[in-house]
């Protein structure tokens, strides 16, 4: 008899883990300005739909216009959340779209317990409408280091078939691509060759995702294909309008949008058309100025990456200690509508589970030397592309102040006294006259935009490394400046140490960087003691498409079994492609 007590045990013993701005107000009449944009769906292109701990779950995200059916231009920012049976978020991902595409992955730590759970993507804007029309995947996960599986062990009473063979979505012919490997059958750690052909000219063209992967041993709930996926959002539209009757949240036409509210301590002074600052400090700093409206509502939108996850916001006109700066939280999503498919184990599934384990450990245990890497030409440019003029500190002896430092050993940048009596930085431009500029400069440090820079002229310069200068003229909230000082401190954490009351600092959800996945290679001068027991071959989000062929190159592994490549998205015309082919490794 099939025992919950030996599954637990199966399972317990397992192998020890050893790794591892726009402004705007709040009112609906005025956001009925965005009633004239159609909704949204999207769908998330994943690398499978069943997990164990220490491996990760690939996905892309295509969004779509509903009313054109082609890649929608409105939004600019996707989420992706993985929430379980309890109702709890076991992740929330932010995705920056490019294109109407962005991309991410999560690794499943030991802390996921095994269960069923459901993976969903919206946007904001489509907040605005039913979550019935979000897109929702099932996933489960496996975690054989844990002793209680009760969440995927079927209870005997239940009628249900324990492992019961899901049918997989089916793929139509699709004739304007043919999809082939070189060889129906490979050696381990080999060089496959993949082929893609477009008979259908530019409606083949478009941005897919390529994904090689070893067909799974254990059965359970197969996931969406795009074709499958538009069917089922176009059933589920069947009650809905293409168009918001009523607009609660603004898309995010320009970037992730932060809303807040200026708040008079006293209750009485206005609250309007105030200018406010949200600096993003770091090595790719950004600033940001806006106004908030009647209500002191105000919206900022934040449109390029960054690696310091604060924003610190500050009033800049006016006594900033008769006001208080609250950003307003996003209201959460209401689960209780998501029903999820059960996925069960049973005896049979042993021998995989222990198998995959393993192979998982080993492979995370050699992730040093087979490590992804983040898109670093994507980072913001805080310099915009100007001339930084930089003085190293430790090649001088040192004064006291900055004041001090600034004025001595910082060439074209002084400071000087203004009509209110406060010390300004000034900035020398390239004109040979020299004269001086009547614009102060924005003076920045490690990142954080200091509004009175007289405040910190006493700062001590044994803390700071360089001084960066950049001779140019900005605009920048309505306001003129010329130059830009940005003072790097030797931690490059200002952000952390600042503590004024009138500062608010927030942080951030940033959306998910942008990688180059590991590709690995068996060549002739590879280093054969390490080993290769990767289940996923391939993950390729992003495959842009515009010709009659495409090549794609990747190697098999230690793995023994059969293989299925699968390329799927949608053409430029927004129509779903899938394809699948299938190998073996011998």
């Amino acid at each position: 008899m099939f025992m919950k007590t030996s599954i637990k045990f199966l399972m317990g013993i397992g192998i020890a883990l050893s790794h591892l701005a726009f402004s705007q107000n709040e009112q609906n009449s005025s956001y009925d300005q965005f009633k004239v944009l159609p909704s949204e769906k999207v769908y998330l292109s994943m690398n499978t739909s069943l997990l164990f701990t220490g491996e990760y779950l690939f996905y892309k995200m295509y969004c779509l216009n509903d009313k054109t059916k082609q890649p929608s231009e409105i939004s600019t920012i996707g989420y992706v959340e993985l929430i379980s049976e309890d109702k709890e978020v076991v992740f929330k991902h932010k995705i920056r779209l490019v294109k109407s595409q962005g991309q991410g992955d999560f690794f499943v730590p030991t802390t996921v317990p095994s269960g069923n759970y459901k993976l969903i993507g919206y946007t904001r804007w489509m907040r605005n409408g039913s979550m019935d029309v979000f897109f929702q995947e099932d996933i489960s996960i496996i975690n054989p280091y844990q002793v209680n599986q009760d969440a995927i062990l079927p209870d005997l009473t239940e009628k249900e078939a324990i492992g019961e063979t899901v049918s997989i979505p089916e793929i139509k012919e699709d004739k304007r691509f043919v999809l082939s490997t070189d060889k129906e059958s490979y050696a381990k750690k080999s060089k496959v060759t993949l082929g893609l052909q477009n008979f259908r000219g530019a409606s083949g063209y478009g941005n897919y995702t390529v994904s090689v992967r070893k067909k799974e041993a254990l059965k359970n709930t197969n996931k969406h294909t795009p074709e499958s996926y538009i069917e089922w959002h176009k059933k589920q539209m069947t009650t809905t309008e293409i168009f918001y009757p009523k607009i609660k949240f603004a898309p995010e036409l320009d970037g992730e949008l932060i809303k807040g509210k200026l708040i008079a301590k006293d209750g009485v002074a206005s609250v309007a058309n105030k200018k406010i600052s949200a600096s993003i400090p770091g090595e790719d700093f950004q600033l940001k100025v806006f106004y908030t409206d009647s209500s002191g509502i105000f919206h900022v939108n934040v449109n390029k990456d960054y690696t310091v996850p604060f924003a610190l916001f500050q009033l800049l006109e006016g006594d900033e200690e008769a006001y208080t700066i609250q950003v307003i939280p996003e209201e959460p999503l209401d689960y209780t509508s998501l029903k999820f498919q059960k996925f069960y184990i049973n005896p049979e599934m042993q021998d995989a589970i222990v198998k995959r384990s393993v192979h998982n450990q080993i492979e995370n245990g050699y992730f040093a030397v087979k490590p992804d890497t983040l898109r670093l030409d994507l980072l913001n440019d805080p310099y915009g592309g100007a001339f930084v003029e930089t003085v190293n500190l430790e090649e001088f002896t040192r004064f006291k102040t900055l004041d001090e430092t600034i004025v001595e050993l910082v060439p074209n940048v002084w400071t000087k006294r203004n009509k209110e009596g406060k010390k300004v930085f000034k900035v020398r431009s390239f004109d040979e006259t020299y004269e001086e500029s009547e614009f102060d400069a924005l003076v920045y440090i490690d990142g954080v935009f200091i509004k009175d820079p007289d405040t910190v002229l006493d700062f001590d310069t044994r803390t700071v490394k360089t001084v960066n200068t950049v001779r140019e003229k900005y605009r920048i909230g309505g306001k003129y400046y010329f130059g830009m000082v940005n003072i790097v401190t030797n931690e490059g954490a200002y952000f952390d140490v600042l503590n004024d009351a009138n500062i608010t600092k927030l942080e951030l959800d940033s959306p998910r960087p942008i990688k180059n996945y590991f590709n690995q290679k068996h060549l002739p001068d590879s280093n054969d003691r390490i080993p290769d027991l990767r289940g996923q071959l391939l993950w390729k989000p992003t495959v842009s498409f515009e010709g009659k062929e495409l090549d794609l190159s990747f190697y098999t592994s230690e793995v023994t079994g059969e293989y299925e490549v699968v390329l799927e998205g949608f053409s430029i015309y927004g129509r779903p492609v899938a394809i699948r082919e299938s190998f073996s490794v011998n």
